[in-house]
């Protein structure tokens, strides 16, 4: 049987690492291409977003399609499917052709001639639509007072140990929709809300909505920022610019960190403003730049 599009993978696991856009699955997926290619094309086949207008994917797969040499054919039969699924062939043929495959560009000029489900070409992330919720789980309010409060603070200022509570709630329920701004609210203590760091880490590990995941690592960063380096390295292959950005701020001075780095820099597919902020830390470590805060001691949140 099928398994349904809700049903992730164990995050532990390669399809569920794949499925939620974590950078270690990119990462694992490079030290045996050939195992990981059905993965990758299902992830494209099959929308495993929980939020689709908000959860970042087509970058995230089209570097994987091009980084393993993964044959570009399969995404291409893709496009006489149904719509949602012309639509995700797509914007990863987009990506693709925006970094070179003349497969991909000539694929995009015949479906946009002859295609049943034609596009107008432009970047997938033009495409993107307002942020809102297609969950089939309750959201909290990103504008409800209460998570403005968790947020911002004011006059009834959510304590540490409310806030604590409430992330504890929400992961036993597993509440996916809303726990960042809980994080967000704890950030807020600093070293205070160290206590909840186990929480935090568990939320990062697991939560389907990858746009999500990077208010986790800024709430780590900010309640128990030592023994983040390894995970400042996986982000700089994460699905979320969100992810990227502080992980190319923060990552430890690594040959494999350069070395990324650079790509981040080099890669047409790439955010601007990731591509910028990958050229200045590279500029800065040339010139002998200091090893970021928190990112000197060891550490995996596995």
């Amino acid at each position: 049987m099928a398994q349904r599009r809700y049903e992730y993978a164990p995050a532990g696991t390669l399809p569920g690492l794949l499925q939620r856009g974590r950078g270690l699955g990119a990462q694992m997926a490079a030290e045996d291409p050939a195992a990981a290619a059905d993965l990758v094309y299902g992830c494209i086949r099959w929308d495993w977003r929980w939020n689709r207008q908000v959860d970042d994917r087509h970058l995230y797969l089209a570097r994987l399609v091009r980084d393993l040499e993964l044959p570009v054919g399969p995404i291409v039969d893709l496009l006489t499917g149904d719509e949602d699924t012309c639509l995700r062939a797509t914007g990863v043929l987009e990506l693709l052709a925006l970094a070179d495959s003349a497969e991909a560009r000539e694929a995009l000029r015949t479906h946009v001639r002859e295609g049943e489900h034609r596009v107008a070409g432009q970047d997938v992330r033009q495409r993107r639509g307002p942020r809102g919720s297609m969950d089939p789980v309750p959201e909290q309010d990103s504008a409800s007072p209460r998570a403005l409060l968790s947020e911002h603070g004011g006059e009834s200022d959510p304590g540490l140990n409310m806030l604590t509570g409430e992330l504890e709630r929400q992961w036993a329920s597993q509440e996916w929709c809303g726990p960042m701004h809980t994080a967000r609210g704890l950030a807020r203590f600093g070293p205070e809300a160290a206590g909840a760091a186990s929480l935090l880490r568990r939320f990062w590990l697991w939560t389907p909505h990858s746009s999500e995941r990077p208010a986790y690592l800024e709430a780590l960063a900010a309640v128990a920022p030592v023994g983040l380096a390894e995970v400042y390295t996986e982000c700089l292959w994460d699905c979320e610019a969100g992810a990227r950005l502080p992980a190319v701020a923060h990552a430890p001075d690594r040959p494999h960190v350069r070395e990324r780095l650079a790509h981040l820099r080099d890669d047409p597919m790439e955010e601007a403003e990731v591509r910028e902020a990958a050229g200045a830390r590279l500029a800065g470590l040339s010139s002998g730049g200091s090893e970021p805060e928190g990112a000197g001691s060891e550490g995996e949140l596995e």
